[in-house]
């Protein structure tokens, strides 16, 4: 469900109130919310604890597996709102859309805090990728993170044979990376050190390749 929907369906909602109570001559009040989505703007369930937002000195705080939120206290008409992010979730890095203004000058107060999960690098060094016999001819090493990541080791861009490498895709907090060798049809046989972990709060950077002639 894409967040403009559930903000048409709120601002009805929040439109009906407002006329039930001027109907009734009393102060105008709005709640302060909003929903939580993705990066492509889907409403989608908070997957980590620890989000706190604030606005001005009101605080909520976000638990696990909700969608929305809403702040203890409304506001009257014409007051400013301005809803930040107080404290990150764990392994992730929420930002707010739309979380700021006026009330009454819309008609409902229908903030979006998209989270998303940290991601990191995934790096190392190698050895051993020398040039070829005749002394000329560059040699390459392929390493694959998973079935989709790759990225490709050179002579070329060696010193003594050895060198550092860092994969271009990066690597969520959380999920596992194993990295491989494809078996080098140039001369070369190559194992890998440290390819298999979980992603946690850091860059890797151990992963060490080493090459030696068949």
């Amino acid at each position: 469900m894409k967040f403009s929907f559930v903000r048409a369906a709120a601002a009805l909602t929040a439109a009906a109130s407002v006329a039930a109570l001027a109907g009734c001559g009393g102060t105008t009040q709005y709640p302060v919310q909003g929903v939580i989505t993705n990066a492509a703007g889907n409403i989608v369930n908070l997957a980590n604890s620890g989000l706190v937002l604030a606005n001005g000195s009101d605080q909520v705080t976000v638990p696990v597996g909700a969608s929305s939120f809403v702040f203890p206290k409304q506001i009257g008409y014409g007051t400013d709102y301005n809803i930040t992010v107080l404290k990150q979730p764990a392994h992730m890095t929420c930002g707010v859309t739309g979380g700021s203004g006026s009330a009454g000058h819309t008609i409902s107060i229908q903030a979006a805090v998209t989270c998303v999960q940290n991601e990191y690098t995934l790096s190392g060094q190698f050895t051993g990728i020398t040039v070829a016999a005749d002394g000329t001819t560059a040699r390459t090493v392929t390493l694959l993170n998973g079935s989709t990541s790759a990225v490709v080791l050179s002579s070329a861009n060696a010193t003594n044979g050895a060198g550092d490498f860092t994969f271009s895709a990066t690597v969520a907090d959380g999920t596992a990376y194993g990295v491989t060798v494809v078996p080098p049809t140039n001369g070369l046989s190559c194992t890998i050190a440290n390819g298999t972990g979980v992603m946690h709060e850091a860059p890797v950077s151990n992963l060490l390749v080493t090459c030696v002639p068949q």
